[in-house]
């Protein structure tokens, strides 16, 4: 069965405290790897998996990618038919 996995690539908001920015942006680092390793995972593991990330996006990303997400998702189930 066809999937499509939307991966969100971490994104720190610029209005925070600067020591807070800085651990953030430390915590996205290690985020990050994590999210490329579940990438790698999901396009070995699954046969027909569509894998996107989105960069500058949040947890949130059909919050914060609204557009992105309903553009991959409309294509993705386009060519189900």
């Amino acid at each position: 069965m066809p999937v499509l996995v939307i991966f969100a690539n971490t994104w720190v908001d610029d209005n925070l405290y600067p020591s807070v920015q800085i651990a953030a942006k430390a915590y996205s680092t290690t985020l990050s790897a994590l999210t490329e390793r579940q990438e790698k995972a999901n396009e070995n593991g699954v046969p027909k998996v569509r894998v996107i990330t989105l960069s500058g996006a949040n947890h949130y990303v059909f919050l914060s990618n609204e557009a992105d997400v309903l553009r991959e998702m409309r294509a993705f189930l386009a060519r189900q038919h």
